[in-house]
């Protein structure tokens, strides 16, 4: 089968492996489509996986065969599959910290990807798709199930206003999250002209260009000089982090889902003196479900961050060269395995 394999930093390749067979406890998934992530992204230029790792981890598909023991799934059913998986019974798992076991099965990081046309994949990890919902939209459950899982870490509750720093396509579904948890306001902070736009059309109350606005200014005649009570950093610029700490109100919270590459300083005094409350949110797993049936239900729109859909042989040309370019349009690449 054809599938794409990081080589070391800078190098992906389109090869010929073995199909897989799934073992005791798996199933195996013929990809409809795959999503590229920001983390792909970073495992190509910086070469971070084991050489020879197929990559990618947004998902959907058909079951194609299932292993010994697997009981309840039919070949043909449509699934899309959280790419988080853990063991259920280290001492983190017992604790309920299930995106931090000790013994996580990360697809296309610790065990192969499905930017390819078959993956293997332990059956916990596998749920139906809801009636009505294509594998198109449904590969992109997982970075929702991100957001969903910022949102449940965090304090937001209805009423509250709140503060997304970054409209990548994480910052995008936070806010569409955000908004069905009950928030009464999100503001988004976004320079990209292109992603402002589409904040503001998946509801931001207000967008923010932090390159010609005094954001603590505008925030607090926004909220009446309260500021907001969350601000979800949404990027990897060590920057937001700062900045949020200025942003929050008195009591508020940070949720740092991004993952900024150098560490962060920030005013330490203002978080002291104002009580405020930092959590970090990692993966999703709890709230995949939900995430299949929120774009059901069409209560979060994840057709609006397609911004282009290419096929499998062109994944590096025009996927990960596209995103890596800087195109101002660019939010998130599809994957086309089969049609």
């Amino acid at each position: 089968m054809k599938a794409w394999v990081l080589q070391g930093a800078g190098s992906l390749e389109l090869v010929d492996v073995p199909q897989p067979e799934p073992e005791a406890g798996q199933v195996l998934i013929a990809v409809d489509y795959c999503g590229i992530c920001g983390s792909d992204l970073e495992a190509y230029e910086l070469g971070m996986y084991e050489p020879g790792m197929v990559v990618g981890h947004e998902f959907a598909g058909h079951i194609a065969a299932v292993g010994p023991g697997v009981q309840g799934w039919e070949v043909g059913t449509p699934v899309s599959v959280s790419d988080a998986i853990p063991c259920m019974a280290c001492r983190m798992c017992r604790r309920g910290a299930l995106t931090q076991c000790e013994s996580l099965v990360m697809i296309g990081v610790t065990v192969p990807g499905a930017l390819a046309e078959y993956v293997a994949v332990p059956v916990e990890g596998v749920y139906r798709l809801p009636k009505g919902l294509d594998t198109r939209r449904a590969a992109l459950a997982e970075p929702l199930s991100i957001a969903l899982h910022a949102v449940n870490r965090s304090s937001l509750r209805p009423g509250d206003r709140a503060l997304v720093l970054g409209a990548g396509p994480i910052g995008l579904l936070v806010l569409q999250a955000a908004r069905l948890a009950g928030a009464l306001e999100v503001y988004v902070v976004e320079p990209n002209p292109a992603r402002a736009a589409l904040a503001a059309r998946l509801g931001a109350a207000e967008v923010l260009d932090p390159t010609r606005t005094n954001l603590a200014v505008r925030l607090g005649q926004l909220t009446g000089g309260t500021g907001v009570e969350v601000a979800f950093v949404c990027t990897g610029a060590a920057a937001a982090f700062e900045e949020a700490v200025t942003l929050v109100g008195k009591g508020g919270q940070i949720v740092m889902v991004g993952l900024a590459p150098e560490p962060a300083a920030g005013d330490l005094m203002t978080l002291v003196l104002h009580e405020l409350d930092v959590r970090g949110a990692y993966l999703g797993h709890g709230e995949f479900a939900q995430a299949l049936a929120f774009i059901a239900q069409g209560r979060v729109d994840v057709e609006s961050l397609i911004s282009r859909e290419v096929p499998l042989e062109r994944a590096l040309e025009d996927g990960f060269a596209y995103l890596l370019s800087g195109a101002p349009e660019a939010a998130k690449v599809l994957v086309r395995v089969r049609d």
